[in-house]
């Protein structure tokens, strides 16, 4: 069972594609994160993507067509190459490589 922190932690208030290159997340507990959209590709949680991308991704890999929250559990992008990615909320939030995800809080950009 999800403590109440962990569901402030998950849910996601807000949801944005930010230009033409990254998507911002305002967390629950007030986090703000944004996910550059050649991360989300790379760490495509599919069978066939395995959280592994490497080497060089094309334009279409990297653009996106659709971004829409699933209900209170998930987000789905549709990429313009045809590839689809669901994200839970607990894999995007593991995602988060600002100064306080990645342990340095002494460089903020964002709140904790």
């Amino acid at each position: 069972m999800e403590t109440l922190e962990n569901l402030s932690t998950h849910t996601i208030r807000e949801l944005t594609q930010v230009g033409r290159y990254a998507v911002g997340v305002k967390w629950g507990d007030g986090h703000e994160s944004i996910y550059p959209l050649d991360t989300l590709r790379r760490h495509c949680p599919c069978l066939g993507c395995r959280n592994g991308i490497q080497g060089e991704l094309p334009e279409d890999c990297r653009r996106l067509q659709q971004l829409v929250r699933l209900g209170d559990v998930s987000v789905f992008l549709a990429w313009c190459d045809g590839h689809e990615t669901i994200y839970r909320n607990e894999q995007l939030r593991s995602l988060c490589r600002c100064a306080y995800c990645a342990g340095e809080p002494e460089r903020p950009i964002t709140g904790g």
